[in-house]
């Protein structure tokens, strides 16, 4: 008579709930990029209050991270990433007939604040996605 076994367990056991979650995780990711695009020319009085980028590097390390969470899966780890960078690299490349962007990128302190948010949460995503992937499998 074989026992339930205690030991971990080779089979998926993600469920379509999981993925749903993935897939809400994502929508928050793009959500997060078109706020974060949104914030990038913020002032605080005369100042400049980089909000922005330090809402990239928090949304691209926790929405990575649970979607890691609920599905142990680079390709749902890498989803809510993805959602956040079609949308900031769509602002900050794509401009409209009229000349209009998101983004700026003129010359002067807003330009740095644009950079920062482009790049620190893309370097955020990229590292979350590296750390939070799963092992690859060995077959023996």
């Amino acid at each position: 008579m074989t026992g339930p076994s205690t030991g971990p367990s080779t089979e998926d056991e993600t469920t379509g709930w999981d993925w749903i979650g993935v897939a809400l995780l994502t929508g928050c990711g793009a959500l997060a990029g078109l706020l974060e695009a949104l914030l990038v020319p913020l002032y605080w009085g005369s100042w400049i209050f980089p909000i922005a980028i330090l809402l990239a590097l928090v949304s691209n390390v926790l929405f990575p991270w649970l979607a890691s969470s609920l599905v142990p899966r680079t390709s749902a780890v890498l989803a809510p990433f993805v959602g956040w960078l079609v949308v900031v690299v769509g602002f900050g490349v794509v401009s409209r007939p009229e000349g209009d962007v998101i983004l700026p990128g003129a010359p002067g302190n807003l330009e740095f604040v644009t950079y920062g948010v482009l790049l620190g949460g893309a370097l955020a995503g990229t590292m979350t996605v590296v750390l939070a992937s799963p092992p690859k499998r060995v077959n023996r």
